[in-house]
């Protein structure tokens, strides 16, 4: 099986304390029917699985031990009104479904609560249920004493490790391996940024202002790469430039690796390396070489213009060390989260459109209604595993609907055999307390390597616990298997005709938004090359990034549909790897703008009318002929001024005017040619 993740040891073996806990001390003291209650408690609270801080955990812990109590009680309430609780606990899985603070696991407690025979009073199981919750809340909480800040330095550490693997395939010509990079980084630094979020209080910044340097220092890499491509393709530069730049990209990589080293183990940072100085000195070699030796001054510009990105990022990881060295330091993690507001009028927006969270609610509800009508109305030997099993199963879309019923069939298989073949061989309480000790270490520790392992382990488990006072026979493993394909069945016809997801309902908006947020982006970028300093490229970046992320969301969905419409998902995966692009040249574009304004010539003009074929998606042809063209007779006029002020005595090296404005000119040509060119193309290939 293919691995998702790394093992959680130390969470498999806390809740298999938790849960068996209260079993063994039920044993010895003869209540061993009022002991379930507490297991299945410690149980419940495990299985919601609060991720992030501790603090964070913490607080999804108190709320999941809640809800089980909660719910505990209600569905103890409808136990012995098999048709009440038919009509009820499809409602509490629908909510449930659409509150991501409730999820399953409401549903699963007013379903067990509702069909296991009664033990105690409603009231104390209940109780007990919460003092179970709470006591592997406790276990698992054990480690915030050391470890509070360990969530957030991982974080951190593996967007220091991403930025660096970014920054090592700039001065690469593989564009896939450039992009899965760079993408990584990214995703490296949302991750890092929200982690960071759960950690407020006491004014430290530390780990927000390191994070927002990271990602300055990836977008820095990114216009770096861009510029790279207009050098290389309009004025390719000798091998051994190339290969001190090779040499200073490995070592800012390395030295991103050594930030992140010294965040893992506390030790210091090392000084920077001496390639950075030598790329300098070629670089300045080679814009001398090209002014005197081919009288080539746009060539010498866009030497000097990735010369300064590579500064500019190698400025940017030094201003991380200076973060790192101070050490990392946060708030403690124990704030209450933030009211949403508009909760009301966003529930009435996802009920009057039909969006896709509602649409999987309705089909939760629909479907473990049938589930326990069926159970109900033929009265089967443990009827109630078929509402549990599609509460288990029940994805919200097809593709993910069939993982689950594929592993939760195999595993129910394999795990009720291994469990009954137990019992029959040693068939004590002792052995249930073993098997289920066993499967909650194993079960718990490997579902984030592979889901499987979860079902196989976890299916024993759920069992014993269920009905820890009677004894799991051959009969009843194989009625539960039998169940458990009958109720991936009904899951899997529930994902497939019970109101599909709406994605294509949603894609022309969200292709729309798409559109304009790239068209704002452009006329920003030109209002800062008007000399509009304050114009806010990095928001608008960070919008269209946004938009282009809900296109991708659709196509990931659409993908996961019973029959994928592949002729749609290739124009989709064209429409975004195209929109990423338009984000590079415009992210280049601004960066080359934020100095003082500069005689840019047409570039606005031409970034407006870029906008204005965008926001009409292609309706009107993008004529760029005649400005391109105006371009390139500025672009002649500077270098002819620019010949004429280094005749005239200025050095090559002299900061002017003139030489700002041919560098920034000469580095946007390549970027708005490239840019009029996919924005053609994007109005083409998009649905």
């Amino acid at each position: 099986m293919a691995s998702e993740g790394r093992a959680a040891p130390f969470y498999g073996l806390a809740t298999a304390v938790g849960v068996t806990t209260p079993l063994v001390i039920g044993v010895f003291t003869g209540h061993a029917a009022d002991s379930v209650p507490a297991g299945l408690g410690a149980f419940y609270v495990a299985f919601a699985g609060p991720k992030g801080p501790y603090g964070a955990r913490a607080r999804a812990m108190l709320a999941t031990v809640a809800v089980v109590t909660v719910f505990t009680w209600f569905g103890g309430l409808l136990n012995g009104h098999p048709w009440l609780a038919t009509v009820i606990v499809p409602v509490v899985a629908a909510v449930g479904a659409a509150l991501s603070w409730m999820g399953p696991t409401a549903a699963l407690c007013t379903l067990i609560a509702a069909v296991r025979p009664p033990t105690s009073p409603v009231f104390l199981n209940g109780i007990l249920e919460m003092a179970g919750g709470l006591w592997v809340s406790v276990l698992l909480l054990a480690p915030w004493v050391t470890d509070r800040l360990r969530p957030l330095r991982t974080s951190v550490v593996a967007a220091a490790r991403a930025v660096a693997g970014a920054v090592d395939a700039l001065p690469d010509s593989d564009p896939d391996l450039w992009d899965r990079r760079r993408r990584e980084a990214y995703d490296a630094i949302r991750q890092a940024r929200a982690t960071y979020a759960f950690y407020r209080g006491l004014g430290h910044e530390d780990p927000r202002r390191l994070a927002d340097v990271l990602d300055r220092a990836v977008d820095e890499t990114v216009v770096a790469r861009s510029l790279l491509g207009a050098l290389r393709q309009e004025a390719p530069p000798p091998e051994w430039w190339e290969r001190e730049l090779r040499a200073v990209g490995s070592a800012l990589a390395r030295r991103c690796r050594e930030l992140a080293e010294a965040l893992e183990t506390g030790g210091s940072t090392p000084g920077e390396s001496v390639a950075l100085h030598r790329f300098v000195r070629v670089s300045d070699d080679v814009r001398r070489m090209r002014v005197h030796d081919r009288d080539d001054v746009v060539g010498s510009a866009m030497v000097l213009q990735v010369r300064r990105m590579i500064e500019r990022i190698a400025a940017t990881i030094e201003e991380a060390a200076g973060i790192v060295s101070g050490g990392l330091r946060a708030g403690f993690d124990t704030t209450l989260p933030e009211r949403r507001d508009g909760g009301r009028r966003r529930l009435t927006a996802a009920v009057m459109t039909g969006s896709p969270g509602f649409r999987h609610a309705a089909r939760v509800g629909t479907a473990i209604a049938l589930a326990m009508a069926l159970d109900n109305g033929l009265r089967l030997p443990y009827g109630y595993w078929l509402p549990i099993t599609v509460t288990f199963c029940l994805r919200d879309s097809y593709g993910g609907t069939v993982e689950r019923v594929v592993k939760r069939v195999g595993g129910a298989t394999v795990g009720g055999t291994v469990a009954a073949l137990a019992l029959a061989v040693a068939p004590e309480q002792a052995t249930l307390i073993i098997l289920v000790f066993v499967g909650a270490a194993l079960g718990f520790a490997l579902s984030p390597v592979n889901h499987a392992y979860w079902v196989m382990f976890a299916t024993p488990l759920v069992m014993l616990l269920i009905d820890f006072t009677q004894q799991l026979s051959w009969r009843a493993a194989t009625w539960r298997i039998g169940l458990t394909v009958a109720a991936g069945a009904m899951a899997l016809a529930a994902a497939r005709t019970l109101w599909p997801a709406g994605t294509r309902r949603l894609l022309p908006e969200r292709l729309a938004r798409l559109f304009h947020t790239h068209a704002e982006l452009a006329r920003t970028v030109a209002a800062r090359f008007e000399g509009r300093p304050c114009a806010p490229v990095h928001q608008r970046l960070a919008e269209a990034s946004s938009a282009a992320m809900e296109v991708e969301d659709s196509m990931l969905r659409l993908a996961q549909e019973p029959a994928p419409p592949g002729e749609l998902l290739r124009r989709l995966r064209d429409t975004t790897a195209i929109a990423r692009r338009l984000r590079d040249y415009l992210g280049t574009l601004g960066a080359l703008a934020e100095e003082e304004p500069v005689d840019a010539g047409p570039v606005p003009a031409i970034l407006e009318r870029v906008a204005d074929h965008l926001d009409a998606h292609g309706d009107d042809a993008l004529e760029l002929d005649d400005l391109l063209r105006e371009l390139d007779d500025h672009l002649s006029s500077l270098c002819r001024r620019r010949r004429a002020e280094i005749a005239g005595g200025a050095g090559v090296d002299a900061v002017s005017s003139m030489r700002k404005a041919l560098a920034e000119v000469a580095g946007a040509r390549h970027a708005l040619r490239a840019l009029a060119s996919d924005a053609e193309r994007l109005t083409e290939v998009a649905p």
